[in-house]
């Protein structure tokens, strides 16, 4: 529990999150893919608070409203997808994750996931039932 996740476990994680902003780039995405990378975002930014990973100031914020544009587009059309800028903007996010993944200690990614968990629980609970991005 004191060691990162074994590489090829962490490879395995860090290729579903690849894959995912690649059905989000080629326009092939839904909402699932976008509910993925936000925990993709998430983990990384919650990671980075416990000092894993260094993250320019505004990553998470830029990614956070990226993910947020490409949910609505796709509820509003049918469409989930990001544009060149937002993919290399999430492209930036899932390498730091991936630098995470190899550092962070496994109960460390327990800790942040279950955070996650409560976070998106609460949020799921003040919206009336109404769908969120897990």
């Amino acid at each position: 529990m004191q060691q990162p996740i074994v590489p090829a476990k962490a490879g395995e994680i860090s290729l579903d999150y690849h894959m995912t902003l690649e059905a989000l780039r080629s326009g092939v995405g839904n909402q699932y893919h976008v509910g993925s990378m936000a925990q993709a975002v998430y983990m990384a930014m919650l990671l980075n608070q416990r000092g894993y990973g260094a993250a320019m100031p505004d990553l998470f914020r830029d990614a956070e409203g990226v993910i947020l544009r490409c949910r609505a587009a796709g509820l509003d059309t049918g469409i989930c997808a990001v544009d060149n800028d937002a993919y290399a903007l999430l492209g930036q996010v899932l390498t730091l994750f991936d630098q995470q993944l190899a550092a962070a200690p496994v109960q460390e990614l327990i800790a942040v996931n279950a955070k996650l968990k409560q976070l998106f629980s609460a949020a799921n609970a003040g919206h009336d039932g109404k769908e969120t991005v897990p």
